[in-house]
């Protein structure tokens, strides 16, 4: 409840009959910063190991850390907005986001960068946690999967100018600039938040946080992932691997217990006994997967297989997230209007399809090949995922849409991590020489390799699709929280 006499979000916005797309506005400013900030590092990484005179198994933590945190804060920091205020939370995200980034700018040494990365991350998961669940929340059943069409298709943009956005700052300026340039673009977003954003009304406001849960359940998942993650290395102890894992289950099972006992768990695992929540949110966390592991992999094949050049290779990234923005709108408005059932089945058709195709690539692959699946992988990630999230958000209990959003967003994480680290398993595993790039045939079945296991992963992610029940057009979820 706003306190009397408060001067935000300003009259003139609240007053106005298409306030709702002004709040848009506003989260899609800070979901285009995370998105482009998040495929940034793919591109600097190379640069910062030259400049900073590290091994890559220490640059790499600048993304991995800031992905590891993202996941870990997601569902816990959507609980507690939903109890303290969701536009508390996302000014707050503007402002750490802001300092992180300039801070990484100045760029001291690479554990400095780490450090400021993670906080960083910190500021984006305040974001991110509450950017889904302020448009659910003030945008009516009709027209919801239309807005979240339209977010998805700004972070896929963001996505996309990433890496050829940061290749022209480093040759042409200094990799620094790719953060500074976040300080005035976040300092214009947090002005706009506070004096567009509505205050929030949630239902939740006066439940208690479920402080031992969260810290259980970032203990098993930053755990888990960093143990994921380095299983991969060489030199890492193997029962080291195994004395993680045993702890990470013992930590996940303790949560569970926990939160099964509690009125208001961080997770709330009474939406686990729809199938339909549990089928697509497990479904979104395989597309995220297949488009993690692509994105990472494919510049290897592109560049040791067909030689291509580090520009064009860069450039033929683009289509995926760019087709990826294309499919993502169209496909909300459309789920408006039919529901997200057969949407959410075409667009994974279309991915797997491609990805078997990308398994059976050759030397001799065309140009045009390339770029025919890599528009195919693309559009279908984009048919799949706004109907998806739509109807995941469809079946939020009132006064838990950050709780349900932040729980999306945390899967969609947990793909994206889990599908570097098992492309990197099954790549490194057939590469024989340290000088792989000089023998492209090893390369060409690292790859085909890899690209299989994500084919099969496409087709678990396409069963879960079938498993969810057939849907009717959704109705208003709750009442658009306007004025």
């Amino acid at each position: 409840m706003e306190k009397s006499g408060s001067k935000y979000p300003l009259e003139y916005f609240k007053n106005k009959r298409n306030y709702r797309w002004y709040i848009l506005t506003v989260v899609l400013l800070g979901a285009f910063m995370s998105a482009l900030d998040l495929n940034l590092m793919n591109i600097i990484n190379p640069e910062l190991r030259h400049v900073f005179h590290q091994p890559l198994f220490i640059v790499e933590w600048a993304t991995l850390g800031y992905q590891l945190t993202l996941t870990a804060l997601l569902p816990i920091l959507g609980r507690i907005s939903d109890i303290i205020g969701r536009k508390k939370f996302y000014n707050i995200g503007f402002v750490i986001f802001i300092i992180g980034s300039g801070m990484v700018g100045v760029g001291l040494s690479m554990q400095w960068i780490i450090g400021w990365r993670i906080l960083q991350a910190v500021g984006a998961t305040f974001l991110q946690s509450n950017s889904i669940a302020i448009i659910s929340a003030n945008f009516p059943g009709n027209e919801r999967g239309k807005a979240i069409g339209i977010q998805g298709a700004v972070q896929a943009t963001g996505m996309a100018l990433g890496p050829s956005f940061g290749g022209f700052l480093i040759q042409y300026v200094s990799w620094n600039y790719a953060f500074y340039i976040n300080v005035p673009v976040g300092i214009v977003g947090t002005i706009l938040a506070l004096l567009i954003l509505p205050e929030s009304k949630s239902e939740a406001r006066y439940e208690k946080i479920d402080y031992v849960g969260a810290a259980l359940f970032t203990s098993f998942l930053g755990l888990f992932l960093f143990n994921f993650s380095m299983s991969s290395s060489k030199g890492y102890p193997l029962m080291q691997t195994y004395l993680f894992y045993i702890i990470s289950i013992i930590l996940l099972m303790a949560f569970i217990f926990h939160g099964r006992r509690i009125k208001n768990p961080i997770i709330d695992f009474s939406l686990f006994k729809n199938i339909a929540y549990v089928a697509g949110n497990f479904a979104g966390l395989i597309s995220y997967l297949l488009i993690g592991g692509i994105m990472f992999i494919v510049p290897f094949y592109l560049e040791y297989v067909l030689f291509y050049s580090p520009a064009l290779a860069g450039s033929l990234l683009v289509i995926i997230p760019a087709f990826m923005g294309v499919g993502t709108p169209i496909s909300g408005a459309l789920s408006d209007r039919m529901g997200s059932y057969k949407l959410t089945i075409m667009g994974f058709i279309l991915m797997t399809i491609a990805i078997f195709l990308l398994s059976n690539v050759s030397k001799n692959t065309s140009l045009y090949e390339i770029i025919s699946l890599f528009t195919v992988l693309g559009l279908g990630m984009g048919v799949f995922t706004a109907p998806n999230n739509s109807s995941i958000m469809g079946m939020s209990p009132p006064g838990k849409l950050s709780l349900v959003g932040g729980f999306l967003n945390m899967m969609r994480s947990l793909g994206l991590i889990f599908g570097v680290s098992i492309s990197t398993f099954v790549y490194e595993s057939y590469i024989l020489s340290s000088y792989f790039e000089e023998n492209s045939m090893i390369v060409l079945s690292a790859f085909t390799h890899a690209m299989f296991i994500l084919f099969i992963f496409s087709i678990i992610g396409l069963i879960l699709t079938f498993i969810k029940r057939k849907e009717t057009k959704e109705k208003i979820i709750v009442l658009p929280e306007i004025g």
